[in-house]
């Protein structure tokens, strides 16, 4: 069962570049249908930039899925 910071990074694979949340939610939904809900979606995506890089010091992800770089609000990219 694919998690939902798993399938915002198949989705970074996917579409490749900086993208922004939009972008990654509707190729989330598309693949995988309303399985999550916005505000699931982009919680996972701020959690995921590491804490040296601005993130959130309180992010449950784990440090293996933390691997976005926030480049402006909302946008976004594999590091």
């Amino acid at each position: 069962m694919v998690t939902c910071v798993e399938a915002i990074i198949e989705a970074f694979r996917a579409l490749g570049g900086d993208r922004s949340f939009d972008e990654i939610e509707n190729w989330v939904l598309k693949k995988y249908g309303a399985k999550w809900k916005r505000i699931a979606i982009e919680t996972c995506m701020a959690d995921m930039v590491p804490e040296e890089l601005g993130g959130n010091p309180t992010s449950t992800v784990k440090s293996e899925y933390k691997v976005l770089r926030r480049l402006d609000k909302a946008v976004y990219t594999l590091k």
